[in-house]
């Protein structure tokens, strides 16, 4: 005969991540250890391998593709930090803009098709 009990293990973990009240107790930690300044510190005169991102999401709406882009420029500049680089990311936000003017010509367009 077959119960109805589910086995679960027991963790230290709690079972909601609450992450609005939890994150900035978990900022507030590594600004106090200083945790950055001693990761660049060790860092210091190891290969350089430099991240330079583009803007977040300069040719069109934010969508999943987005997050996917940032999980994977996150995880490639942790991998070669944790290779013994010393590996940073810089956030960027110029497009030399293309993605403005092509916005800007879209629409100009569509207004184009509909005088005629």
């Amino acid at each position: 005969m077959a119960e109805n009990n589910l086995n679960l293990p027991k963790t230290a973990f709690s079972m909601k991540a609450n992450l609005p009240s939890k994150e900035p107790q978990i900022l507030e930690s590594w600004d106090k250890n200083k945790l950055y300044e001693k990761l660049r510190k060790k860092s210091a005169g190891k290969k350089k391998f430099v991240l330079h991102d583009g803007p977040p999401y300069a040719n069109g709406h934010i969508h999943m593709g987005t997050a996917l882009n940032k999980i994977l420029k996150d995880i490639v500049t942790k991998f070669h930090q944790m290779s013994d680089q010393d590996s940073i990311y810089v956030p960027g936000w110029d497009c030399h803009g293309l993605p403005i003017e092509w916005k800007i010509e879209e629409e100009y367009k569509k207004k184009e098709k509909k005088q005629r």
